[in-house]
């Protein structure tokens, strides 16, 4: 996963002047929400995976420790409902 190339793209997108035509104003915006949601995609791709694994992308250095912000889901005891 490539943060900075994710964040060069966002920054692009922002940084798109105005349009003054409707409709290149509405395709640049749907690019943007495109773009938005393949980034929260591949974050929630990397989130799934198990922490063992991201702690050895981590060691590999193909991520930041510093971007990494996933929670560790914590284990919770099932408690008993009663009707």
């Amino acid at each position: 996963m490539h943060v900075r190339s994710m964040l060069a793209v966002l920054s692009l997108l922002a940084a798109l002047p105005a349009c003054a035509d409707p409709n290149a104003a509405a395709e640049i915006e749907i690019r943007r929400t495109n773009a938005l949601a393949a980034i929260s995609a591949v974050r929630d791709g990397y989130c799934a995976l198990s922490p063992a694994v991201r702690a050895r992308l981590q060691d590999a250095g193909e991520i930041d420790p510093a971007l990494d912000s996933c929670s560790t889901p914590t284990e919770t005891p099932l408690q008993e409902t009663r009707p």
